[in-house]
């Protein structure tokens, strides 16, 4: 949350700005070779439900066009990176030609996993806040900070633009219909590929 004043003894107590860090970070070997992908927002433009991250992942993947095979992992929140509306989106992002990836995988970790790369980010990012003394006046200090938090970082500023309202195309008749039922807590890991405008995908359970 920002303004941080940490260093005045009075200040006047005002609504802070609540601000929004959804980091994309390469792993192992390919760190070095690939910069981390920061969207920011905050919550005078829009909240963190559904559709707002969705959207980070749309402007990922146009950052990432002409990639082939993109395999995300994600961690195990429901709420956030594990719903229909996200499954829904993908199969709608493979089949257009915004992007050339013909193969889009997310793999999820274990619960009670340990370590993520966009830890390892966040932590550079909070890092990068300190040595500015705390002193995170307005967005575009946050701004500053997640740029100088890891070298050649990327970073969209998202506004109005960059957000879509995804629509959750799943069917309710049609889950029940299959046997065995997938529940979504039960996926830990999703593929869809380019079909030729085939609107299916594979998961594992």
């Amino acid at each position: 949350m920002i303004p941080r004043l940490e260093m005045f003894k009075s200040a006047i107590f005002t609504h802070r700005l609540t601000v929004y860090n959804e980091s994309f970070v390469q792993i192992g070997k390919k760190q070095k070779k690939s910069k981390p992908f920061a969207a920011l927002w905050h919550d005078a433009i829009l909240g963190r439900n559904n559709e707002e991250i969705i959207s980070t992942f749309h402007n990922f993947f146009l950052s990432k066009r002409d990639v082939s095979h993109i395999t995300l992992w994600l961690d195990n929140c429901t709420a956030e990176n594990k719903n229909w509306a996200l499954f829904s989106f993908l199969v709608y992002i493979v089949n257009s030609e915004e992007i050339c990836a013909d193969i889009i995988e997310i793999k999820y970790f274990e619960p009670g996993h340990t370590f993520m790369a966009a830890d390892s980010f966040h932590h550079k990012v909070e890092l990068s806040m300190k040595r500015m003394g705390n002193k995170l006046y307005d967005f575009q200090d946050f701004i500053s900070a997640v740029k100088e938090a890891s070298k050649h970082t990327e970073v969209l500023a998202m506004d109005l633009t960059n957000f879509h309202k995804w629509v959750d195309y799943s069917s309710q008749y049609k889950l029940k219909q299959i046997v065995p039922r997938p529940y979504i807590h039960d996926v830990v890991h999703i593929k869809v590929e380019r079909e030729g405008g085939s609107f299916n995908s594979l998961f594992q359970t």
